[in-house]
């Protein structure tokens, strides 16, 4: 695993694109002995700290994708496949499957599936649902957050254009 140093950038998996604020060894409550922590300031949310293992088995880190691969992805948004399943619940397990592994790619198809199936329930007639809502906030979030970081843009006007693209589908 990679890494990083004080001032980098990098995406944690649950809490987005980080600054590195500080490396340091600690001795976690009930954990036993010292082990090297980075201690992470969330981009976009400033007010909160993430402590994560400098060395750990799971992949909790990664690097912030480059602006060119991300806009890339935004271009190709519309050929992106939809995430195809037999039923709700298998969606939803495949959902956080892909979601787990925190990859632009894989939440940008969660992103259009779920888009999409929205737009044909709604035209339909039928409720939209939370399953599939929560999923779209959860995965949108990480996405947008960090192409938002790459293109250094606004958040919300990164979701707008995203969205757009796939209405063009």
């Amino acid at each position: 695993m990679k890494e990083y140093k004080v001032g980098d950038y990098l995406v944690h998996e649950t809490n987005g694109v980080c600054c590195v604020d500080e490396i340091k060894e600690m001795a976690l409550a009930g954990k036993g002995s010292e082990k090297l922590y980075y201690i992470l300031v969330p981009v976009y949310h400033t007010k909160s700290q993430v402590v994560t293992p400098v060395k750990s088995e799971k992949a909790r880190v990664r690097d912030v994708k480059p602006r060119e691969e991300l806009e890339e992805l935004f271009d190709k948004v519309i050929e992106l496949e939809v995430i195809e399943a037999d039923n709700d619940r298998q969606r939803g397990e495949k959902y956080k499957e892909k979601i787990a592994c925190f990859e632009p790619l894989e939440l940008a198809r969660i992103v259009k599936t779920v888009y999409l199936r929205r737009l044909v329930r709604i035209q339909e007639g039928k409720k939209v649902m939370a399953q599939d809502e929560k999923m779209l906030d959860i995965a949108g979030k990480k996405l947008f957050e960090e192409m938002a970081f790459s293109f250094d843009e606004d958040i919300e006007d990164v979701r707008n254009r995203f969205l757009e693209r796939i209405k063009l589908d």
